[in-house]
């Protein structure tokens, strides 16, 4: 039993030695530079997580932990003219750990091979921020912004500037942004506050809200529903499934999607929209000589527009059962009188042909299998 007892005692006695010695192989590395407004944060990591904070004064405090004790000769800390310039080239050194304050007056060049990206603050400069694989999480950035993940999720707060956000596969996140927008992810879903600018937002998979456009706008998603809000020129939009929602447009609008609803309000231009399974509902103030057509295969299409307008409405329906009387119009109702009714035996079609205040740019509704509504908008 002594033998036992001295045993375990001499086993633990070296595994705690063996903790000791693992954190002593671990260094930490400090260093302080006094910087001006304006000047370039640059830092270039083999691998680990980047922290930043953003606050006043002028000076930046860097702490480098979890350093392997082979590996200290290969990180470097140095300030050139107008630059303060971090690299680390160790690869194992697995828990590595950069954390800075900094002036929120400084421009920002950071990419690690691998980790996280956290910057904590309002930032009155650029960001150029890069991971192989990791998150990447910023406050306010008052100036162009560029983000990259190879596979990890991206969240910024408002953005007076452009912006570039890209992720080979994760969720995306940000507020207002005022200049142009691009923004894609291989796989996740996609949330934007506004866009005073032009904007071009995509996914390979997931859903896409965002709120007003200030420019026109291309959005689209492989799978998942789209949302966005009042957009002041052309948008186009496109789901190979879900549904789709646009609150208003000032110009031409294009919206598909294979399977899903398409609700489209307020649109002062011309609408191309198009699903194979769903319904179609429009709100349309024509203008122009520009024509305009909605198309379901499998699903009920409303159209409203405003009683006062001049249009030309030709809608085209599939009569399933053919009787070649009245009862055959059971598919179409409208608050508009027809002036023509072209009906296709052989193609068991009926076509119905509307001419507002004179006729004006033409609207076609096409439905294979559903019903078709025509109603003064209110």
């Amino acid at each position: 039993m002594k033998t036992l007892t001295f045993k375990f005692a001499l086993l633990l006695i070296l595994i705690s030695f063996g903790f000791s010695l693992t954190g002593l192989s671990q260094s930490k590395k400090e260093a302080n530079f006094t910087v001006s407004s304006g000047d370039l944060l640059d830092v270039s990591l083999k691998q680990g997580n980047i922290n930043i904070v953003a606050g006043s004064g002028n000076e930046v405090k860097v702490i480098a932990k979890n350093i392997d004790e082979d590996e200290l000769n290969l990180l470097t800390m140095e300030q050139k003219s107008g630059k303060v310039e971090i690299k680390f080239k160790g690869e194992d050194s697995d828990n590595f750990k950069l954390e800075c304050t900094i002036p929120e007056a400084m421009n920002l060049d950071l990419s690690t091979g691998g980790g996280n990206v956290s910057i904590k603050g309002d930032l009155k400069g650029s960001i150029d921020a890069s991971t192989a694989g990791g998150n990447i999480a910023t406050g306010t950035v008052n100036g162009k912004t560029k983000i990259s993940t190879g596979g990890g999720n991206v969240s910024v707060g408002d953005i007076n500037g452009d912006a570039d956000l890209t992720s080979a596969g994760g969720e995306m996140k940000a507020g207002s942004i005022t200049g142009e927008t691009k923004i894609s992810t291989a796989g996740g879903s996609i949330s934007i506050g506004s866009v005073s600018n032009s904007a071009e937002i995509s996914t390979a998979g997931g859903n896409i809200q965002v709120g007003d456009i200030g420019g026109k706008v291309e959005v689209s998603t492989a799978g998942g529903n789209i949302k966005v809000g009042n957009v002041t020129g052309s948008a186009e939009i496109s789901t190979a499934g879900g549904n789709i929602k646009l609150e208003s447009a000032n110009g031409e609008v294009e919206a598909s999607t294979a399977a899903g609803n398409v609700n489209l309000k307020n649109i002062k231009g011309s609408v191309d929209a198009n699903t194979a399974a769903g319904n179609i509902y429009a709100e349309i103030y024509p203008e122009g000589n520009v024509k305009s057509e909605l198309n379901t295969a499998v699903g009920n299409i409303t159209l409203k527009v405003p009683e006062n307008t001049k249009a030309t409405i030709v809608a085209t329906f599939a009569v399933l059962v053919w009787s070649g009387d009245e009862s055959d119009l059971d598919n179409i109702k409208s608050d508009f009188t027809p002036k023509e009714i072209k009906r296709s035996k052989e193609k068991k079609q009926i076509k119905v042909v509307y001419e507002l205040n004179g006729g004006g740019p033409t609207i076609e509704l096409n439905v294979a299998m559903g019903q078709i509504e025509i109603r003064k908008l209110k």
